[in-house]
């Protein structure tokens, strides 16, 4: 491969490549690393790279842009871009004593958008050409901005979605030091650029860690080099990092290191082939090894040799790669070509409300929201609206409106952004005849050629790679044969339904159907009676209750899962749930539905923390294909009489890092972290355990605690991973994690934790080791 040097060009070899791309802070893919003798690219490729970097600047410098607020008001900031600290930042606000937020981290944004996809409508009084919004975290909240031209905006789009891409590819070193460098200014109270020792007793407070104060002045002192230049002992910002490496270092993970090195203070190929082999239960040839050693050593001569370092074994061990997650599951590894019927489907229920489900606000951001999250199957309430427009709100409450047509809008730009796999909107279809019709228009106009929508009976269930970029939408649907405008077909049982509209007007058993919209709907929905009579209909969705599948999984598991080979189960949450609560969806996946409905607005909790964690497998893409025993009568019969792949997994809980105080916390001591250890699947499988309490210690706790599950089904097990602060009265939860059991990886494993609104947060890490054995 040939490197451009001031205008020269060296050839290289491949490992001496990784290197120096490395030294670059870029993310490579070893195996996407090709050489060849051609001539260098051309010099386009540093024109666009110059260009970025103006752009960059510029936007560092400050430009004048307008904050829109609601009314059609503008207000005058000079914003900036900082890619050095990775903030995006205003100033000019007059409001000095309000609490206010000048500042976001380049982290918390999801998406910049152009301002002629505006789905609040704050824009309409204003050129769109001008407009751009930023989307910030899980509930994705927008700051709308108004530029002096189009040039201006396509500037800031593309300078914040390049900054995004830095972000997303800066190692984990970077990242670590970034985030040591913002502690430093948090604490730097006078901005002089220095710390003195009790500024930083206090700042290790604030970052949980109460530590010995002889200890940490010994450290101290050997990270202020400058000392007697200075005449005093300071730390300035390049110190601090020396300190704060020098206080983080972990013996944990030097005990590792030690059994491999030989006494050498270095691990050779060998040494951590060894390790691989014997604890991470990865075989490795000498140049996979050698390829690990060049990515993770930090020193070069050390990377020549082929040798590892402490501080690059511990990078190695903390990677992304070696995470608990095995990395194949974050790519679509399962055959997608079986029956859709064969997989699990992320869904979501009421996807159109943002809070409550009586009076809360309806929103088409929600969609967004939760297309973005993975989700496949999403729900649509339709009913008559104003001026012929039909509109989507949960029908005799007092929740907002929002239009059908800019919700299938967002659909249509959203659908395919986080998986490419079909997307089915489950219609509930309260409309008239004649707003039915203009909802077919619009489905017509709007999504055109995406829409799946067969003309006949398909001969067999197609799969997700057959619908591979496809919107279906599922609801009732005439007779293949029928010829007129309309007919009646009998309504949908609907728990929610049944809870309010019996009780407002006595709803009718029959509906009348639109043929425009029910030749639009590709996927036919039943309503339930028994087992056999919808096993015997040409249906392939049918829908079911909360109270009425948890009756039926008790009472008939085996016909549940019978019903789910035939046609795709959608459960709901109870219509009593006012408050957009969320039932435990794990008993539903157990007896085999595929479409388990949750509230996707309601992040905080355990049932959504569970469908995160279980569609973080198979890529993301939003469908899992069920395990084998769970497509087969006899399979599952003969699984529950006396299952057949039973497994024992042992698991210590080694210690943690960087454990942050519960978000809102009042306390103002350091946190007592504990980790509750959850087993989700089969019920014959659920369990917990709970370690000990480590007192006054955030920073890198200790547990070395061994924990033990024997599993009658792990291909339904779900692991969580809590933690809390303990407290005399409540325990705070601070964060969890989340891994299907065939996602793990056996060895010295860290995982993240999450936060309630399901983010990741920066720096904190729980180290465990893992073994799996069969029983």
């Amino acid at each position: 491969m040939y490197i451009p040097l001031e205008d020269t060009f060296y050839d290289i070899s491949k490992k001496e490549c990784l290197i120096f791309v490395k030294s670059l802070n870029m993310a490579v893919v070893m195996s996407h690393v090709k050489l060849s003798a051609k001539e260098p690219p051309p010099p386009v490729v540093e024109s666009h790279r110059q260009q970025v970097d103006r752009v960059l600047q510029e936007l560092a410098r400050g430009t004048l842009l307008h904050k829109v607020k609601g009314g059609g008001m503008l207000y005058p900031r000079t914003f900036y871009l900082d890619t050095k600290d990775m903030v995006l930042r205003y100033s000019g606000s007059e409001k000095r004593f309000r609490k206010k937020k000048l500042s976001w981290q380049i982290s918390k944004i999801r998406e910049v958008r152009d301002g002629e996809k505006d789905y609040s409508k704050r824009l309409d009084p204003f050129d769109r050409g001008r407009c751009f919004a930023v989307i910030f975290g899980a509930n994705h909240e927008v700051l709308y901005l108004y530029s002096n031209s189009i040039y201006e905006r396509d500037m800031w789009v593309k300078g914040i979605q390049f900054a995004i891409h830095m972000e997303q590819y800066m190692d984990q070193k970077q990242q670590a030091d970034r985030w040591i460098k913002d502690a430093f200014n948090m604490a730097d109270k006078n901005n002089d650029g220095s710390l003195d020792f009790e500024e930083v007793m206090k700042l290790l407070k604030q970052l949980n860690a109460d530590m010995d104060k002889k200890y940490v002045k010994a450290l101290f002192d050997k990270a202020d080099t400058e000392k007697s230049a200075k005449g005093k002992s300071r730390l300035d910002r390049n110190e601090f990092v020396e300190f704060y490496h020098l206080l983080t270092e972990r013996a944990e993970i030097e005990e590792i290191f030690l059994r491999y090195d030989g006494g050498k203070g270095y691990m050779d190929c060998q040494d951590l082939q060894r390790f691989l082999r014997n604890d991470q239960k990865l075989a490795m040839q000498d140049d996979d090894v050698n390829e690990i050693i060049a990515a993770y050593e930090p020193q070069k001569q050390l990377q020549l040799d082929d040798h590892m370092s402490l501080i690059g074994f511990r990078t190695f061990l903390t990677s992304r790669d070696q995470q608990m997650f095995n990395p194949s599951c974050r790519r679509v590894y399962q055959d997608m070509t079986q029956p859709i019927t064969n997989y699990y489907i992320s869904s979501s229920h009421n996807t159109y409300l943002v809070e409550d489900q009586l009076k809360g606000p309806s929103r088409v951001e929600a969609y967004i929201t939760a297309l973005s999250r993975g989700c496949r199957c999403v729900e649509l309430d339709c009913w008559d609206g104003p001026d012929d427009e039909p509109v989507i709100y949960h029908g005799y409450t007092l929740t907002s409106k929002i239009l059908f047509r800019d919700v299938i809008g967002a659909i249509k730009d959203y659908a395919f952004h986080s998986s490419p796999y079909p997307v089915i909107l489950s219609i509930e279809n309260h409309c008239s005849i004649k707003q039915q019709t203009i909802m077919a228009r619009h489905i017509r106009s709007i999504l055109g050629d995406l829409v799946y929508a067969p003309t006949e009976l398909p001969d067999k269930i197609p799969s997700p790679a057959d619908l591979m970029g496809k919107i279906i939408l599922k609801g009732k649907k005439l007779p293949w044969s029928h010829s007129t405008d309309e007919a009646e077909v009998s309504d949908e049982e609907d728990e929610a339904a049944e809870s309010q509209e019996e009780v407002k007007s006595k709803a009718k058993n029959k509906h009348k159907l639109s043929k425009q919209f029910s030749d639009a709907v590709g996927m036919k929905a039943i309503s339930f009676k028994s087992i056999d009579e919808s096993i015997a209909s040409n249906g392939i969705f049918v829908s079911l209750g909360e109270s009425k599948v948890l009756k039926m999984i008790k009472d008939e598991i085996k016909g549940v899962n019978r019903l789910s080979h035939h046609m795709l189960v959608r459960t709901y949450p109870s219509g009593s749930r006012t408050d957009s609560s969320n039932y435990n969806p794990v008993p539903m996946w157990a007896a085999g539905c595929q479409v388990v409905a949750l509230n996707f607005q309601t992040t905080g909790g355990e049932p959504m923390q569970l469908l995160h964690g279980k569609f973080m497998d198979n890529g993301g893409s939003g469908y899992i294909l069920k395990p084998d025993f769970q497509l087969s009568e006899e399979k599952f019969a003969a699984q529950l009489a006396k299952p057949t792949k039973k497994k024992r997994l042992k698991m210590k809980i080694i210690s943690g890092y960087q454990i942050p105080k519960p978000k809102d916390s009042k306390k103002g001591e350091v946190i007592d972290p504990f980790i509750k250890i959850e087993v989700h699947g089969a019920k014959s499988d659920n369990q917990q355990v709970k370690t000990s309490v480590i007192q006054n210690n955030g920073f890198n706790p200790q547990w070395n605690e061994t924990v033990s599950f024997t599993l009658n089904f792990p291909e339904l097990v779900l692991l969580r991973f809590a933690v809390y602060d303990s407290d005399r009265y409540v325990d705070d939860f601070i964060g969890y994690y989340v891994i299907p059991m065939s996602c793990l990886q056996q060895g010295y494993r860290h995982f993240p934790l999450y936060n309630r609104t399901g983010d990741q947060m920066p720096q904190a890490l729980i180290f465990v080791h893992t073994d799996i054995q069969d029983v």
